[in-house]
């Protein structure tokens, strides 16, 4: 071909380098941003604070749990729902007045914010409970507890980032 013919036919250059390039450089940043949230110690207070809130939620539910399944005889996944509630209201509380620090921000928006991620949450641990339930025969308070515990990292990162955007 001649030159001119070539001139024609030429393309400008279509690199996918820099989007490539912008792709790692937005996963660097959250990268970044992730690890200098573990390094910042407020976030470490605020986890432990969260960790011994949810321990004390955890033990509200579960035996809010025990009761109404083995003392009233409510039927297995009514009682979870319920001792999941007391559960919540008793997390709400402490995490907004002590773990997060929050009170001087609108209570009705972040109760809505907290039960949302609460019921979320409770619909994991739910699916975690019935599949112990299910598959290994585990007793329905032990199962209970054991749900909790797996989802619980969930319920941190959402009520901070979102419920209480501390």
């Amino acid at each position: 071909m001649s030159d001119e013919m070539t001139s024609t036919l030429d393309f400008p250059a279509v690199s996918a380098v820099p989007a490539v390039e912008a792709a790692a450089e937005a996963t660097i940043s959250r990268v970044d941003l992730i690890v200098d949230a573990l390094r910042h110690p407020n976030n470490h207070r605020q986890a432990f604070r969260f960790l011994c809130v949810g321990g004390s939620g955890y033990v509200v539910n579960n035996i809010a749990f025990a009761l109404l399944l083995h003392v009233l005889g409510i039927e297995h996944t009514v009682a979870f729902w319920i001792a999941s509630l007391f559960g919540t209201a008793n997390n709400f509380w402490w995490n907004r007045n002590w773990t997060f620090d929050a009170k001087h921000h609108h209570i009705g928006k972040q109760g809505v914010r907290f039960l949302l991620v609460s019921l979320l949450v409770a619909g994991l641990a739910y699916c975690i409970y019935l599949g112990l339930v299910a598959s290994t025969g585990l007793d329905k308070v032990p199962a209970n507890a054991l749900a909790y515990v797996i989802a619980t990292p969930f319920s941190f990162v959402a009520q901070k980032l979102w419920s209480f955007k501390a």
